[in-house]
């Protein structure tokens, strides 16, 4: 792919915090540029090339939808039938981006199935998962697998090198932080490609996640990366992206 296909916790948690807070205040998500596409990426795990993952970013009269599929490739898809589904649905409002609603599923195993809807007005969110429902409060911004792309483009805008936020994971929210981690080259169809590099890790976890993107595409990943303890890394690289207008 040519460059022209991508150009269009340690001294004080409760500092940061309140740092994150003071920088991420209501009206910074109106300056994220947000703009319509489909990607599609490869999916490594262990080196081996096993599945197709979509990615996208759609707007249908104001409600903004991301949208992530996987499905198994080749010969892969004898030994793997689980095909996961993430939706996640937000809108603008007073000039911040608020989450809708998270669903995720998977054809394959329904007990897998799960949402949770967001009330802004009582400052709750309504969870359903593995068939048992709760409530959860909600007092800040929360972010997600997909909406977190949200919140790295806000960081680049802003150049902020940190951030602690409410993620929301398996109907819990949990603390996560993620940090700026320098530059590097991601190699796309045979194009070396400058990316700007972000880490997420989550409170109390030994996993951590590696986001590559184009610096004048902030939205748009041009690889991520899986790296948990013990298990073989996952990773996605992106094969084509389409812009919609």
């Amino acid at each position: 792919m040519r460059r022209h296909c991508l150009n269009s916790l340690s001294a004080s948690i409760t500092s940061l915090i309140l740092l994150t807070l003071s920088i991420f205040s209501p009206g910074l998500a109106a300056e994220v540029p947000l703009r319509a596409f489909g990607a599609s990426y490869d999916l490594y795990q262990g080196g081996m090339h096993i599945a197709i993952t979509e990615i996208s970013l759609q707007d249908t009269d104001g409600l903004w939808r991301w949208r992530m599929t996987t499905r198994a490739r080749g010969i892969y898809a004898l030994f793997f039938s689980s095909s996961p589904y993430s939706e996640t649905t937000f809108t603008l409002d007073k000039n911040d981006i608020q989450l809708q609603q998270i669903l995720v599923a998977d054809m394959a195993d329904k007990k897998k199935n799960e949402s949770a809807n967001f009330d802004w007005n009582k400052g709750t969110i309504a969870v359903l998962r593995r068939g048992k429902q709760k409530e959860l409060p909600l007092d800040a911004s929360v972010y997600d697998y997909n909406s977190i792309h949200l919140l790295t483009a806000a960081m680049q805008l802003r150049q902020q090198e940190s951030a602690i936020v409410d993620f929301y994971v398996k109907g819990k929210l949990v603390k996560s932080r993620v940090v700026y981690s320098g530059t590097g080259n991601v190699d796309i169809d045979g194009e070396s490609i400058g990316a700007i590099i972000y880490e997420q890790v989550m409170v109390r976890s030994n996993s951590k996640i590696k986001y590559y993107y184009d610096a004048e595409n902030p939205l748009l990943p041009l690889r991520i990366e899986k790296l948990e303890s013990g298990e073989s890394p996952a990773v996605l690289s992106l094969r084509k992206v389409d812009w919609i207008l």
